[in-house]
């Protein structure tokens, strides 16, 4: 009997839902609707966020051709960048196994500079994406609240915050992560 009771209440500790926390980004849960589902059965947690290495690589109509880096945590590489306030700012993000500067990218970037004058902001997670599918879809998470964090960071820069329309490929949560987003 005494076996039995202990096997079920390993079991019983090993399904109790318990959480990550990175920081100004938050805290990941591994329970529903994150895992534990017949969608995702894994309990897996998203890699910190050090090992997703989520960069910002900013086109704009004045350099369509070559990115400049800009960093959601130290907001002088924005002032520093070609980044215009007064312009409207697109997101792209790429999806599993893909990464940031596939031309794809900057063609789509391409695309929105012959419509309007923008920042065109691609995401570029692939540390995080080139990992195993199961893996890639919890690290989405922290790749969504890095942006929000971005989003909300820009809102401290001078002149207010412009609105930032998201092109998505796996981040739909992105904006959600924060209520003030």
């Amino acid at each position: 009997m005494l076996p039995s009771w202990t096997v079920g209440l390993l079991l019983l500790a090993s399904v109790r839902g318990k959480e990550i926390c990175y920081g100004h980004l938050g805290c990941f849960s591994d329970e529903k609707p994150w895992c534990g589902t017949l969608q995702r059965p894994l309990k897996l947690f998203p890699w910190d966020p050090k090992n997703i290495d989520t960069r910002f690589l900013l086109y704009t109509n004045e350099n369509p051709n070559n990115f400049q880096l800009i960093t959601a945590t130290d907001l002088s590489t924005v002032e520093a960048s070609n980044f215009q306030l007064d312009r409207k700012t697109r997101f792209i993000i790429h999806g599993f196994i893909d990464n940031g500067e596939e031309s794809w990218l900057s063609d789509m970037c391409k695309k929105l500079f012959e419509v309007e004058k923008v920042n065109c902001i691609c995401v570029d997670w692939k540390c995080g994406a080139r990992t195993l599918y199961s893996q890639a879809v919890q690290n989405t998470r922290v790749v969504g609240a890095e942006i929000a964090f971005f989003i909300q960071n820009l809102a401290w820069v001078p002149c207010g915050f412009c609105p930032l329309p998201l092109f998505k490929d796996e981040m739909g949560t992105a904006p959600f992560r924060r209520p003030t987003v």
